[in-house]
């Protein structure tokens, strides 16, 4: 077996073998090219804003939607606003343009847990310019409205961003962050 094996590894190829060789590697690195190219990332790449362990993010229990009605139905006019301006200011803060004095709307909590953990910005992080594609109502506890965001920063790959909001002396305020 071996010998035969040796053989055919020393045996000289013919003109016509070399050709359809050539022809199967161009196609394989071809198709391999456009199935790449096609691929769509499911989630954050790598070239998107990394989970900072430095930045207040805390994960709540979020039911599950209900036959996609809560994504059917436009943000509250109220619940979009706050959710804008706080985006604005956190954002801002987050990629090294803005001081921790331009996050509003945000309950008192969430501001001393980003006070005590501001993030760490690199260089090209701080060269982006990050803004708010759309607004869309986001699953939420019993108590508090959920907005998602879809934020560029002129990356290839949008990123989602949930704030949970929740009703503090009458008015609504950003209690959690997920998704940075």
């Amino acid at each position: 077996m071996i010998a035969w094996l040796t053989s055919l590894r020393d045996r000289p190829i013919a003109e016509c073998e070399r050709r359809t060789a050539l022809t199967v590697v161009a196609v394989l690195l071809a198709a391999g090219t456009i199935l790449l190219a096609a691929t769509k990332p499911t989630q954050r790449p790598h070239h998107a804003a990394p989970r900072r362990p430095g930045v207040a993010v805390r994960s709540a229990p979020s039911p599950a939607p209900t036959g996609g009605a809560a994504n059917a139905a436009p943000v509250a006019p109220a619940a979009a606003r706050v959710a804008q301006r706080f985006l604005a200011g956190y954002l801002a803060y987050l990629y090294g343009h803005a001081p921790i004095t331009a996050v509003r709307d945000a309950a008192p909590a969430l501001l001393r847990s980003l006070r005590a953990h501001p993030p760490l910005v690199p260089p090209a992080m701080r060269a982006r310019s990050p803004r708010i594609l759309s607004l869309h109502p986001a699953p939420a506890p019993l108590g508090l409205v959920g907005v998602s965001a879809l934020v560029n920063d002129g990356e290839l790959a949008s990123y989602q961003v949930v704030v949970l909001l929740a009703p503090e002396r009458g008015r609504l305020l950003v209690s959690t962050v997920e998704g940075t």
